[in-house]
């Protein structure tokens, strides 16, 4: 049985020392292969110094005694080392507290007791290679009972953790962990209490079991592989937050991303219940905690991706973050989220930044557009005005005509009335005129609004043609250019936003169409259509069509054909007010027949 024992203790050595040297290759090794280490490198003492005991059996009592001492403190010191290994495991640390380093003083000074023994016998009263002589002293069982203790509460943590996760993965992990210490406390315990005749090398092999079955789990999660320690620098590298949830609210891992971000103000940290957290936080504070978790269980009863956006106050400055939840699946079930914050701040803040750039720039070209206008909106309002001036003066002459016949007898009934009928007809006239004039005056005032203000109504399409006629209508003729307006839609077709922003993009597109055409003018066909669901506006005209490299940027950017007589601005400009404004998109085209086509396609308005 001895011989047996000397055999299995010499491959144990072996395995450990090829172990060792493997890892000790590797360079600078994480916090849990560093402790998994230690411990199997007490192991290997406690072995060696075995061994020497089996080999030594009729040496001298003073190198046996040395022996002893080495087991004894290299027991004690394993032992920690295992329970410092439980901890880190079960919470994940990537540096362990130095608190938990005062765990080794209990060892240290068992060591320093049990190596000068011979001059206090505090130890043992008398040492010997036979049991039946050994006579223990007061303080052996400080040796026996720190192992028990520290095993116990290694085998307790692994349970508890495996309880709380409730996952079948970290159920079995922590069931090696425990496992693999229940086997070793069973086996000293039995040679202890001799209920079984055993080896002294009992209990250091069944240790090896401890150091498999830790190892299994360990590998289990890779955390003595490359691969998971690249991903968390990566993780840790990146700018956005990043963190697991499991099923139950606990935060497995997060990056130092997050960690910053949310870490101590928040007291989101790993292994951290988000269901409880929130319960301690200030009232300020939990919005960012009760969204995380309403959307979790959105993302769980729905499984599928799940974004919304957070506001965080953070040093009297708002901070928006992406939030992204992605489930999580094993076997078939899913086990939790991963969250990633993105800070969208700065685009946010570049976004307005651009936002309100464009509009200033699209307010100066409104205004410009407006002056253009002006001379032909003058010159429309002439023909009117001078008609209500004539108006007036045959009125004033019906009124003089009126009162000489008043009180001459050879005027009669009818000629009162044809007097009346005359100056009925003068007034229609003006009402005409008058009516006309407002209908300018309401479009001029009208693209005369910011563009900023909106004047969300429903409206037609006839209503914009009109419009866009009376503000273009001297512009056309000024440049030989006929409007022919072709209406398809039906009567009860309606639109829903500003009118003004939309007569100013048609307004831009038609004064676009009689640039292209120069001084030699043409036809410019205003359309209105139906699309599937959409209504489809098109401005055509007959000139040299668009250059196919003006056409590639067309509402992309900033491009003009106008030379210096342009900004750019026009076409980029009435896109964004399309798809701002009105949900719509712009595009264009050369025709077949010679000539550009401008297309707008809006939602109909049910």
């Amino acid at each position: 049985m001895e011989r047996i024992m000397t055999h299995m203790v010499d491959i144990a050595i072996t395995i450990l020392i090829f172990f060792l040297y493997s890892c000790l290759r590797k360079g600078r090794l994480p916090l849990l292969q560093r402790l998994y280490v230690v411990a199997s490198a007490f192991l290997l003492i406690w072995l060696l110094a075995i061994a020497g005991i089996l080999g030594g059996a009729d040496g001298s009592i003073q190198v046996l005694t040395v022996l002893d001492a080495i087991t004894c403190s290299a027991c004690a010191l394993m032992v920690v080392s295992v329970l410092l290994l439980t901890i880190a495991f079960i919470y994940n640390y990537e540096s362990l507290p130095r608190i938990f380093y005062f765990l080794y003083i209990l060892p240290i000074v068992t060591s320093l007791i049990v190596f000068t023994n011979p001059w206090h016998h505090l130890f043992y009263k008398q040492f010997s290679i036979y049991a039946s002589e050994v006579k223990f002293g007061p303080l052996f069982i400080l040796s026996g009972s720190q192992y028990y203790i520290y095993c116990i509460i290694s085998i307790v943590l692994a349970l508890r953790n495996g309880i709380r996760k409730r996952n079948k993965s970290a159920v079995w992990q922590s069931v090696l962990f425990a496992w693999g210490l229940i086997v070793p406390v069973s086996v000293n315990l039995l040679a202890t209490l001799k209920i079984v005749n055993l080896s002294i090398a009992a209990t250091p092999i069944a240790f090896m079991f401890t150091i498999i079955c830790h190892g299994i789990a360990i590998y289990y999660l890779n955390f003595l592989n490359i691969k998971p320690i690249a991903l968390q620098n990566i993780i840790d590298n990146i700018s956005d937050g990043y963190v697991i949830i499991s099923s139950d609210s606990q935060i497995i891992n997060m990056n130092d991303a997050f960690q910053e971000a949310f870490g101590e103000s928040y007291g989101m940290k790993n292994n951290v219940y988000l269901d409880r957290q929130v319960e301690v936080l200030d009232e300020q504070k939990k919005d960012v905690i009760y969204d995380l978790l309403s959307f979790f269980d959105i993302c769980r009863q729905t499984v599928s991706v799940i974004t919304y956006e957070q506001a965080v106050i953070k040093e009297d400055r708002k901070i928006y973050y992406s939030v992204e939840l992605t489930p999580v699946f094993g076997k078939r079930r899913m086990m939790g989220v991963v969250a990633l914050f993105k800070d969208v701040t700065r685009v946010k803040e570049e976004i307005r930044q651009q936002q309100q750039k464009l509009s200033q720039e699209m307010e100066r070209e409104r205004l410009a557009s407006l002056g253009q206008m002006i001379g032909g909106i003058s010159h429309n309002l002439k023909t009117p005005i001078m008609s209500v001036s004539g108006s007036v003066e045959s009125l004033e002459n019906l009124v003089d005509e009126y009162t000489e016949s008043l009180g001459d007898e050879e005027v009669t009934i009818e000629d009162h009335r044809e007097i009346a009928g005359d100056m009925r007809e003068w007034l229609g006239k003006i009402k005409e005129s008058c009516a006309y004039m407002s209908d300018i005056i309401t479009t001029v005032k009208g693209l005369a609004t910011n563009m900023n203000t909106n004047n969300i109504v429903e409206f037609t399409v006839d209503e914009v043609f009109r419009r866009v006629f009376l503000l273009m209508k001297h512009s056309l003729a000024k440049h030989s250019c006929i409007l022919s307006m072709e209406n398809e839609l039906p009567g009860d077709a309606v639109l829903k936003g500003d009118i003004n922003n939309l007569v100013q993009v048609v307004n831009n597109l038609v004064d676009n169409a009689m640039d292209a055409m120069k001084e030699e003018g043409g036809k410019i066909t205003l359309y209105a259509g139906k699309q599937g669901g959409n209504i489809l506006i098109a401005v055509k005209d007959s000139g040299p069509g668009i250059a196919p490299e003006v056409m590639d940027r067309l509402f992309h950017s900033m491009v003009t054909t106008k030379g210096a007589m342009g900004t750019g601005l026009g076409l980029y400009s009435s896109a964004g007010l399309i798809r701002g404004k009105f949900s719509g998109r712009m595009w264009a085209e050369n025709l077949p027949e010679g000539g550009a086509a401008f297309y707008v396609e809006l939602p109909l308005q049910s």
